[in-house]
């Protein structure tokens, strides 16, 4: 199986207004913010660098310039599937987005909406990575999804102090990865991606909220294992751990999603895995459907093709040549 395809790094050097800046300077910059278009004035002003690289169902770039400020305009309604997870590595800029002015300094994370809006302005040299991540694969509810994308960077955090260097190397790395190995990073990087949308804030209360995480625990493990069954649903889980149903609903939204959707998303993975297995195109997308509790074939691959941007039989068949998109 042939490595994960690695996209030319296209390089931009420093110069005066007589010297020739490399052509596609821009287009990689472009490249590496899609879907966020960028404004015309900031790809002709960028000096530095942009790489970019496929990673599963993601996509991974590395920023880095000098000086500038970068601004983006709201995409179209055909490009609000994917977010932008972006971490400023290094450099000491500002965010302007929602109305406010806002610091964003070496070791912050923020998630970017690209039907929003934004300006990063970037005084000295610096460096971001970005990870594009597809919004259905997160599983979290709409207003969940708002909440991340609107919150403030959060520098010197924990989850950025893992996530900045993991992400970093992905997109650096010199040997590319088998699609196998990319599939499970892109789900680690996702998981770790929707924690800040996912877990509350600040300390965790001692008491009751101690029990209520280890019952969410419980409920995952059933879903988990009775993923395969059609008629898995909330009255039938519910009861199976003696909770009213609007209790197990609250459990999961105060988590940022719904039973349904963390269904639907755990379905999806395992569906893809199988899918990626060697032998994995042994199975029919309809048999493959039917084991992991779809109702059907056409509503898999729909499902299928909102989370991961292709059908399950190109996600197969990409396998089976060793190629990703």
């Amino acid at each position: 199986m042939s490595p994960t395809s690695v996209a030319p790094t296209v390089t931009a050097r420093p110069g005066g207004a007589d010297s020739p800046r490399p052509s596609g300077a821009g287009d990689a910059l472009a490249e590496a913010f899609r879907p966020a278009p960028v404004a015309a004035a900031s790809l002709t002003g960028f000096t530095g660098q942009a790489t970019t690289r496929a990673l599963g169902f993601l996509r991974v770039s590395t920023v880095r310039g000098a000086a500038c400020s970068l601004t983006l305009g709201p995409a179209d309604d055909g490009a609000r599937a994917d977010l932008l997870l972006v971490l400023h590595t290094a450099g000491d800029g500002r965010l302007l987005r929602h109305g406010a002015d806002v610091p964003c300094p070496e070791g912050s994370l923020f998630a970017h909406d690209p039907a929003e809006p934004l300006t990063l302005r970037e005084p000295g040299p610096f460096t971001l990575c970005l990870v594009r991540v597809p919004r259905e694969a997160l599983a979290l509810t709409d207003a969940r999804l708002r909440a991340l994308t609107r919150g403030h960077p959060r520098p010197g955090g924990p989850l950025a102090a893992v996530l900045a260097p993991l992400a970093v190397a992905l997109a650096a790395a010199d040997a590319p990865y088998a699609p196998g190995t990319a599939l499970h990073l892109a789900g680690t990087v996702t998981a770790l991606a929707a924690l800040p949308a996912a877990e509350p804030e600040g300390p965790r209360p001692p008491g009751p909220g101690t029990e209520r995480r280890a019952l969410r625990h419980r409920l995952l493990a059933h879903i988990n294992d009775h993923l395969g069954e059609r008629d898995l649903a909330p009255a039938g889980v519910a009861a199976a751990h003696h909770i009213s149903i609007r209790y197990l609903h609250k459990l999961f939204a105060d988590h940022g999603s719904t039973m349904a959707r963390w269904i639907q998303h755990r379905r999806l993975e395992e569906a893809r895995r199988e899918l990626a297995r060697p032998r994995g195109g042994a199975s029919g997308v309809a048999a493959v459907a039917s084991r992991w509790g779809f109702a059907g074939a056409a509503h898999f691959s729909r499902s299928f093709r909102t989370a991961y941007g292709m059908s399950p039989s190109d996600w197969r068949a990409r396998h089976c040549r060793g190629e990703w998109p």
